[in-house]
């Protein structure tokens, strides 16, 4: 089956980075739409992809048969109703709504509707995970001490810049750095520990740029009789790029991955290197998402975990106040 897909949510600024990669795949886009007629129109102009201000109208004439969905957070249900009712397959941009109680909606709709779907958790395809399943999957990893997980991006304003000012306003996007970057932390140590995590400490930093979001967050979780883990998430980078770091250290190794390369340091003194590669975050997800619903498996995340780990960052805002 040839795909053919579709925007819903074009306006989003991760858009273009998916443009990109499906035009590298050879993945037509054949429709886009977004709540906001004005900013969509003129995003999916600028993308050279036909815009339609009516979800349904659009994908009843584009016929895709794989949408990627980028809702505004706190317009998730309303973004993703068209794609639901035509039970289009899908991947759609954490975090499925401004909060917990609101993904855990968003995944339930469809999980009900029994469309395949998968949510873009981008980490949960980085190479730190394949060297953990590798050594797991040989008996060699031990036991799992404690883990760091680190996302530090460019500043604040680079969102209204890229017309998505809303991100700075917690009525809409439900947080800032934490609700944006942080998850991908929470969801990780939700993957390596499992779902019974406790929250030890937090703290959310305003101070530099007064925003109503958080421009920095803290976190330290514990699981019961388990391993402790630090999440770092901010807009601190003072430049455009930014800081990125997973460490896992287990009783059979230690493992660092940073934005250019990974190492594994074995128990016995071993030393395993290789370079992360420099193409989009999102292209491994995308690639893995487009070969998995062709082969008919399991989502690399299913909607239901993106929900959880929102939910336990729900729980790191209400412990930072």
């Amino acid at each position: 089956m040839a795909l053919r897909t579709a925007f819903l949510g074009v306006a989003h600024w991760h858009a273009p980075i998916y443009a990109g990669i499906l035009k590298t795949l050879g993945v037509p886009v054949v429709g886009s739409t977004d709540l906001d007629r004005d900013k969509g129109a003129a995003a999916a102009a600028g993308l050279g992809i036909p815009f339609e201000a009516d979800a349904s109208a659009m994908l009843a004439a584009a016929k895709p048969n794989f949408v990627v969905v980028m809702p505004r957070h706190d317009q998730a249900m309303a973004t993703l109703a068209p794609a639901l009712e035509r039970r289009l397959p899908m991947l759609i941009e954490k975090p499925m709504g401004l909060n917990g109680t609101e993904a855990r909606a968003t995944a339930r709709a469809i999980e009900a509707s029994k469309v395949w779907a998968t949510a873009a958790m981008t980490v949960r395809h980085n190479a730190i995970w394949r060297h953990v399943e590798r050594m797991r999957a040989a008996g060699t990893l031990g036991k799992v001490m404690h883990a760091h997980f680190r996302i530090v991006n460019g500043p604040p304003r680079r969102y209204p810049d890229w017309g998505v000012g809303w991100m700075l306003e917690p009525e809409r996007s439900g947080g800032g750095a934490l609700r944006n970057l942080g998850i991908h932390g929470a969801d990780a140590f939700r993957c390596l520990a499992g779902p019974d995590i406790e929250v030890r400490a937090a703290s959310l930093c305003h101070h530099a740029y007064g925003l109503p979001v958080e421009e920095f967050a803290t976190a330290l979780l514990q699981a019961p009789a388990g391993p402790a883990c630090t999440i770092e998430a901010g807009y601190s980078y003072a430049a455009s790029g930014g800081d990125f770091e997973w460490r896992i250290a287990t009783t059979g190794a230690y493992f660092l991955e940073t934005a250019t390369q990974l190492t594994v340091r074995h128990a016995d003194g071993r030393m395993e290197t290789e370079a992360t590669p420099t193409i989009p975050v999102q292209q491994p997800m995308v690639e893995a998402a487009l070969a998995d619903f062709a082969a008919g498996r399991t989502p690399a995340c299913p909607v239901g975990e993106c929900a959880e780990a929102v939910v336990l960052c729900d729980r790191i805002y209400a412990a930072a106040k």
